[in-house]
């Protein structure tokens, strides 16, 4: 399961990267655009937007899998434009007696969000 996320979100991410260098390049007047054009841009994690998609990312895994986490803070925020806005969240969340990271994917087009991409994240050791 956490190997087909991490395709899925490999796969959006390179999708992503696309259909952003196409928009920018359009977006340009057909030159080409430059590496610096496109990717993701970071934002401030306590933005209310942020927070409110945080949320949402949450509320909506809880529907999924039916489990019962409990939104914390949202530890890093990305997001990049093209046809919709995607944001790239790590969200620290707890299930109850342990907090622990995850990593998420939302797509926001006008009002309607979607949930694309949810893990946790694994904690490596040195």
């Amino acid at each position: 399961m956490a190997a087909n996320s991490h395709s899925l979100l490999l796969v959006l991410t390179f999708l992503v990267a696309v259909s952003t260098l196409y928009g920018v390049s359009t977006a340009l007047g057909g030159h080409k655009a430059k590496a610096s054009d496109v990717g993701f841009k970071p934002l401030d994690p306590k933005d209310p937007k942020v927070v409110e998609v945080a949320e949402y990312t949450i509320n909506e895994h809880n529907k999924e899998v039916k489990s019962n986490l409990k939104f914390d803070h949202v530890l890093k925020a990305d997001f990049q434009v093209a046809k919709e806005t995607t944001y790239s969240l790590i969200i620290v969340a707890s299930d109850g007696s342990t907090l622990s990271n995850y990593e998420a994917v939302v797509l926001l087009n006008g009002d309607s969000k979607k949930l694309v991409a949810f893990k946790k994240q694994k904690i490596y050791f040195e």
